[in-house]
């Protein structure tokens, strides 16, 4: 089962120092598709991009959702711990890459986004979609 929009809006306890960065991210465009029972949500920042797939036909705080962010941050430190909780969305190759990744700076394994993850949980549970609709 997979983590939820509303897990990902937050730091998990371990990590709640990064709060502040939050302010920090700055979304060049969001965008979403709906595709079937999914919504489908695209950002990016200057350097980065991200993903979130939500696994349902709404957008709520429980809506099971998998994520994914080209920062280092994400793929070194948080990658592992996020495909282990079921919520990873890339490739398998990829998953092969990180599962062998040093943990030194997630020791303890918990599942969380990059502050741009985060800061798109937060945006995303704003967005109200409609059928038939995308924003491209």
């Amino acid at each position: 089962m997979s983590l939820t929009l509303g897990y990902f809006s937050k730091f998990p306890a371990a990590y709640k120092d990064r709060e502040k960065s939050i302010g920090e991210v700055r979304f060049n465009n969001i965008n979403h598709n709906i595709i079937k029972d999914k919504i489908i949500i695209h950002a990016n920042t200057d350097k980065y991009q991200q993903e979130i797939e939500i696994q349902d036909e709404v957008i709520h705080l429980n809506s099971p959702v998998k994520v994914f962010c080209t920062c280092e941050s994400f793929k070194y430190e948080f990658a592992n711990a996020v495909f282990k909780a079921g919520s990873l969305l890339k490739s398998i190759s990829f998953v092969r890459s990180i599962i062998s990744r040093p943990k030194e700076k997630n020791q303890y394994n918990v599942p969380s986004g990059c502050k741009h993850i985060v800061a798109l949980a937060r945006q995303t549970i704003k967005i109200k979609p409609k059928r038939g609709y995308n924003n491209e």
